[in-house]
């Protein structure tokens, strides 16, 4: 019978700051990964990605008339 990703019980944790999002990539780049290890890896990324609360750009960023 197939598998759903609904049915995969993944117990990687979810990266809460910069610093460990980021050894979450190098981990997830570096280690030969397969199934359902990836899978859960890379949406642990994912969810830690969006939770990360960055800072919205102020003005815009893209020069102008004036800026000739």
């Amino acid at each position: 019978m197939e598998e759903f990703i609904s049915d995969i019980d993944c117990t990687v944790p979810v990266p809460a700051s910069v610093q460990e999002l980021e050894q979450a990539i190098w981990h997830y780049k570096n280690t030969d990964l397969s199934g359902d290890d990836l899978f859960c890896q890379w949406q642990a990324i994912r969810t830690g990605a969006l939770s990360q609360r960055f800072p919205e750009p102020e003005g815009d960023r893209v020069g102008g008339e004036d800026s000739y």
